[in-house]
């Protein structure tokens, strides 16, 4: 019978894993989000899924942040910070 040799999960999970963990890039959103310094006004009050019930809701929220603090964001830039801030905080489906 052939056996083949017994390797620790934790061992081989952690060999897979490892180049993808090293080498991963944060997501754009979260580049631009840093880059606007989004939490000087979102600090004390993190951003709440109640307030924001849609993904459409969000991306206009988002807008609406651009627009009043005069950051220069590109309709697609406000895309990926608000694609960011849903796959951290909301989990909207995205239409």
């Amino acid at each position: 019978m052939n056996r083949l040799p017994v390797v620790p999960w934790t061992l081989s999970a952690g060999m897979l894993l490892a180049p993808f963990s090293a080498s991963a890039e944060p997501h754009p959103g979260k580049v631009l989000h840093d880059k606007a310094n989004c939490m000087k006004c979102h600090a004390e009050k993190p951003y709440n899924p109640q307030k924001t019930t849609s993904y459409p809701k969000l991306v206009k929220a988002v807008q609406f942040c651009n627009d009043n603090l005069n950051t220069g964001y590109w309709e697609d830039e406000v895309e990926q910070i608000a694609d960011y801030l849903n796959s951290q905080y909301y989990k909207f489906e995205k239409p």
